[in-house]
């Protein structure tokens, strides 16, 4: 699979980035704990950030959709690896 990584922005700054971590972090769960939700992401990632999950809302910066708008996997564990190159989330 070719990706495309990104550069991060100068203009991304720390509390930008702690607070998409923390939404990305939230949306993972989401996907851990319901595969409907999963499939979501894996298959349409804007659409799971936009539709949220569980009450929850992810609020990404513009950085942060495009990260996730940029990942094609397979399984959930290739996407949050793809997405940890772009986004440290660990």
């Amino acid at each position: 699979m070719i990706t495309k990584t990104l550069t991060t922005p100068a203009t991304y700054t720390r509390s930008q980035m702690d607070s998409d971590r923390s939404s990305i972090r939230r949306l993972l769960v989401g996907a851990v704990i319901n595969t409907d939700f999963c499939a979501l992401l894996l298959n349409q990632p804007l659409d799971a950030v936009s539709t949220g999950f569980g009450g929850e809302n992810f609020n990404l910066s513009t950085y942060g959709l495009e990260a996730i708008r940029g990942i094609q996997a397979n399984s959930l564990s290739e996407f949050i690896h793809l997405l940890n190159e772009k986004i440290p989330i660990l």
